[in-house]
Order: C-alpha cells, then sequence, then structure tokens
C-alpha cells in the first residue's frame, strides 16, 4: 500500500485556481511544469503501470514555481509504462488524498 506523499499540507488554493501543468520528454524523463508555488518542495509521484508500486520523489521549484526535474534512471528501468504526477502540497478536498495534483503525464517503457 502507498504511503502518504511527504511533507505538510500547504494552504489550499485560492478559488478559481487550476492545478499544475506538466508534461515529459522521452530519452532521459525531464519532467517540467508551472504553476507551482514558488522555492516550494514539490512531490513527484510515479506510478507503475499493472504493479502495485508507486514512488515518490522530491523536488524544489523555482522563484517563479517552475519546475525542471530530471528522473533518475532507476526510476524508469521497469518494462511497464509510468503514470507520472506533481503536487505542492495544496489541499484540494476533491484531489487524491486531499491534495492538489497537476495533470497525469503516461511515459511508454523504455526502448519502446
Amino acid at each position: 500500500m502507498p504511503t502518504d506523499a511527504p511533507g505538510e499540507h500547504a494552504p489550499a488554493p485560492p478559488a478559481g485556481q487550476t492545478s499544475p501543468i506538466i508534461s515529459a520528454s522521452r530519452g532521459q524523463i525531464l519532467i517540467t511544469g508551472t504553476g507551482f508555488l514558488p522555492n516550494c518542495p514539490v512531490t513527484v509521484r510515479i506510478t507503475y503501470s499493472g504493479e502495485d508500486i508507486v514512488d515518490y520523489l522530491t523536488y524544489i521549484t523555482d522563484a517563479d514555481g517552475f519546475l525542471s526535474a530530471a528522473l533518475p534512471a532507476a526510476a524508469i528501468t521497469t518494462g511497464t509504462g509510468h503514470s507520472i504526477t506533481v503536487t505542492d502540497h495544496r489541499r484540494d478536498l476533491a484531489g487524491d488524498r486531499g491534495l492538489l495534483w497537476s495533470n497525469t503525464v503516461i511515459v511508454a517503457p523504455t526502448g519502446r
């Protein structure tokens, strides 16, 4: 069973605020995103398709709330696909585990 993402919850987002947006590039998986809290720790959640495995990695956004995170090769070497999403720990009662998460990016297995 996956554990809760580490860290304390940030304040709830203001009304009308949208979720952060991320994207991924192939090869070395590089997650980039905007709309996060500035200079804030974020948690990247990697879920492995078809497996009961979830990894959490922590990165820090820049002063503009931009995220650029190169995932370690060990996090993406399995033969399954990966679902990746990111949170800066703002509350969202409708969100998974009560957090505001970015969009989910699906990354195909390496070498396919």
